[in-house]
């Protein structure tokens, strides 16, 4: 499922057209969770990880400057999801810098990275629930590599 649409996350395509930069935040979304998919990096999109990802995209989205993407994962089980989502959109408003922060929230492992130079149809906000015994680093490194590669949506 999308995380915000409710929509299975293959559901339709973008056609692009030689030369056309016709890429758009969700496409790069999608795209992004197919690699995490194929380095077998198992993500959770249960209900209650789906409202705290998407209520901190859309509240976070409107601070993140032109050009500047904040990518964030949280190891699950999310068993305070309200006290959880209120003081990782502080952490993340005014902690997440270009080096890697990694604190732990309410028994949560939080990492998070701001990015510059992104392109500007590239997510304000990407965030990523994960299992415990993943390491969010893995998912972080995999997602600057994408939204900083020269010529990706070319």
């Amino acid at each position: 499922m999308g995380l915000l649409s409710g929509k299975p996350l293959l559901e339709g395509h973008v056609t692009i057209a030689a030369g056309s930069p016709l890429i758009d935040a969700d496409t790069v979304e999608r795209e992004i969770i197919e690699r995490l998919r194929a380095a077998k990096l198992r993500l959770r999109f249960d209900k209650v990880a789906l409202r705290l990802v998407g209520g901190l995209k859309a509240a976070l989205a409107k601070v993140v400057p032109e050009g500047e993407t904040i990518v964030f994962t949280i190891s699950a089980p999310i068993r305070l999801p309200a006290k959880t989502a209120m003081a990782l959109d502080n952490l993340l408003r005014d902690g997440a810098t270009d080096a890697e922060s990694r604190e732990v929230v309410n028994g949560n492992e939080v990492r998070a990275r701001r990015l510059k130079g992104v392109p500007r149809h590239t997510p304000k906000v990407l965030g990523f629930v994960h299992s415990a015994e993943l390491d969010g680093g893995v998912i972080l490194a995999l997602v600057e590599a994408r939204l900083l590669e020269p010529n990706a949506d070319k």
